[in-house]
This record gives structure tokens, sequence and C-alpha cells, in this order.
């Protein structure tokens, strides 16, 4: 008899996440391909802003998000079971099955 959810990958399978202190290319590398740019656009802004204010507390928060959202996001089937769930709970009503993870995390 079959279960009703798929198998979680191994951990093999998975990217290693990145720990606190991670370089911009290691967090890059732990993120999902579908994030990868939105991290590097949000990368390079942060940048700009850092050199225009010097000031490096915006690149390390933004590496400090992204590198959570690489931990959230590693088990893209699991995370997106959550959010489904999430929003299900918050609003009542269950997202339709193909709904993309992005749009059911911004009803969050």
């Amino acid at each position: 008899m079959s279960s009703a959810r798929p198998e979680a990958p191994s951990r093999e399978d998975l990217p290693p996440l990145p720990r606190a202190g991670a370089t911009p290319r290691s967090v890059l590398e732990a993120l999902h391909p579908e994030h990868r740019e939105a991290f590097s656009q949000a990368f390079r802004a942060a940048l700009d802003e850092a050199a225009r204010d010097m000031d490096l507390a915006v690149v390390h928060e933004t590496i400090g998000f992204w590198r959570r959202r690489a931990w959230i996001t590693r088990d893209r089937d699991q995370h997106r079971r959550v959010v489904h769930d999430a929003v299900t709970a918050l609003t009542g009503t269950a997202p339709p099955e193909d709904e993309p993870t992005d749009v059911s995390e911004r009803r969050l």
C-alpha cells in the first residue's frame, strides 16, 4: 500500500546548508535554482546600497535572509506542503493544487 505523501528526498540529494557567516557564493549554491536569480538581484542591489551609504549592514541582512530561505526551502516538496497547509489554516480555503508556492507565500 502506498503512502499518501511522497517520500522526502534523502539528505544526499539536498544541497549543503549554509551556516552563519556563509559567503554569498555558498548561499547561492544552497538555494534551489528557481531562487538563485532573485538572490543575485537582491545581493547586487544590497551592494549598490552599501556603496552609496558606506554601510555593509544591508549586505549582511540580505545574505542572512537568503541563507534562512535556503534552509526553509531546502526540501521543496515539504516547503510546498507547509505553505499550502498554512494558507488553508489561515484562510479556511485550500489553495489550488497547481498554485505555485511563491503565489501561496504571498497570501501569507
